[in-house]
């Protein structure tokens, strides 16, 4: 692990605004003025410019391509005030990326996940599919791509590649389901951001069903010697797992409920304090430790935020533009009837997915056009349909941060990860999760 000492003077000052862009984001949440809102958006702005020559190539790519869209988008249509309105509702990002950083530090210190790591390597390896689907979503839940850390383990260091890439393919089809229901990922915070209105018990109930439903599929169709005896077997194994997850996302609900507090804030305010107190109640858990990961890990998140404050200052920019443009009046005039468009935000994003295209990128795209037209959508339904393509895509996309980390973790390359049996996954599962939100639809707009 770095230590703080050996950070170069640009990763401290990184750690530095991150850390004052925290505080300032819970104080904002708490006592909302303008002040601190301006001032958090010249912090941010720093940050994103700050993180982007520490970034990785393709992240500087994504980069250059979002800040050019946006200033070309403000130029041709004079929304140059836009980028602030952007930049304002970016805002949140740091604050809430760091309260995630934090809950991993938690995590690594609290006993269930020790617990895991050895359930895993228990896991009989004929039968050990299903097990990976389940681990990797209700792990994956909270430690999100660090689930890969405890997987990896499960195979001994000369393990074939194919193997190895056995293990990833079956863990990535749990993993990939995390962001439709979970508080605790990019996905939902950037949806909630334009969809602000639909209460996070009822996405997380509705994507809990339809995780509940692709992990069956999966477990039926795509395990090698699976079926439903060897899920079962797979949840009672895992249940140590359960309760600090349910706990964790139940904070979140009720937090959301009793104040009224979007997602996003909610999340960021009902988290910090639960965690330090996992960390002090744990057998040999350290708060200083616990602090110190994640001081040290903020470092790494400069990347991600610059991608999410350049992509939603797109959004903001983008949505500005748009009643000039023509496309609503065209997009209206195709009278897409919520089935079509059910599916088409799924598949949209799958899809592009599979050509690299980040989900943010997509998925920002999709959130203003289709938040501006009416749809003939209940905005949970939407919603919903935005998190499971984004989801779901992240397993055959060379755009995602599991793909790239479990490259890294299982050493093989990032395209042998990308399997056909996972392609099929994705946009068959992506097709039946589509049919029952066309299903359940009317329903919630009658």
């Amino acid at each position: 692990m770095t230590n703080p000492s050996n950070l170069s003077p640009m990763a401290r000052l990184t750690v530095l605004l991150i850390g004052l862009l925290w505080i300032l984001g819970l104080i904002q949440v708490l006592f909302p003025t303008p002040q601190v809102s301006t001032v958090m958006v010249g912090l941010l702005a720093c940050v994103a410019i700050i993180a982007l020559p520490q970034a990785t190539w393709n992240v500087q790519l994504l980069c250059a391509f979002l800040v050019a869209s946006t200033v070309s988008l403000a130029h041709f249509y004079d929304q140059w005030a836009a980028i602030e309105g952007g930049l304002t509702r970016a805002a949140i990002f740091p604050a809430f990326l760091a309260t995630i950083v934090l809950l991993r530090a938690t995590a690594d210190q609290r006993p269930e996940i020790g617990v895991a790591r050895r359930l895993f390597t228990a896991l009989d390896r004929e039968r050990r599919d299903s097990g990976l689907v389940v681990g990797g979503f209700l792990v994956g839940s909270i430690l999100q791509v660090g689930v890969f850390a405890i997987m990896a383990p499960i195979l001994g260091r000369n393990a074939p590649p194919s193997e190895r890439r056995e293990v990833f393919v079956a863990a990535m089809r749990g993993m990939a389901l995390v962001p439709l229901w979970s508080p605790f990922v990019v996905g939902m915070a950037v949806a909630s951001q334009y969809l602000p209105k639909v209460p996070l018990w009822q996405i997380m109930s509705l994507g809990l069903g339809l995780s509940a439903f692709c992990i069956v599929l999966s477990i039926i169709f795509f395990d090698r010697k699976g079926g439903l005896r060897a899920l079962w077997q797979s949840l009672m194994t895992l249940a140590p797992v359960a309760p600090p997850i349910a706990i964790a996302a139940l904070l979140v609900v009720g937090t959301a409920i009793g104040t009224g507090f979007s997602t996003l804030q909610a999340l960021v305010l009902a988290m910090p304090l639960p965690c330090l107190l996992a960390v002090a109640l744990a057998p040999s858990g350290s708060i200083p430790t616990a602090l110190k990961a994640t001081g040290q890990r903020l470092t790494r998140i400069g990347p991600e935020t610059a991608i999410l404050t350049f992509a939603t200052t797109l959004g903001g920019v983008f949505e500005a533009a748009l009643p000039n443009m023509g496309l609503l009046d065209w997009l209206q005039g195709l009278n897409l009837s919520p089935t079509i468009i059910i599916f088409f935000v799924i598949m949209f994003m799958n899809i592009m997915g599979f050509m690299a295209i980040h989900s943010i990128v997509s998925g920002t795209i999709l959130l203003v056009l289709f938040t501006n037209i009416p749809t003939g959508l209940s905005d949970l339904v939407f919603m919903q349909a935005l998190l499971t393509g984004w989801g779901l895509n992240t397993a055959i996309s060379l755009s995602s941060l599991s793909i790239v980390t479990g490259a890294t973790m299982f050493d093989l390359p990032m395209t042998r990860l990308i399997s056909w049996s996972n392609i099929i996954y994705v946009f068959v599962g992506g097709a039946l999760c589509a049919l029952i939100l066309s299903v359940i639809n009317p329903v919630l707009v009658a």
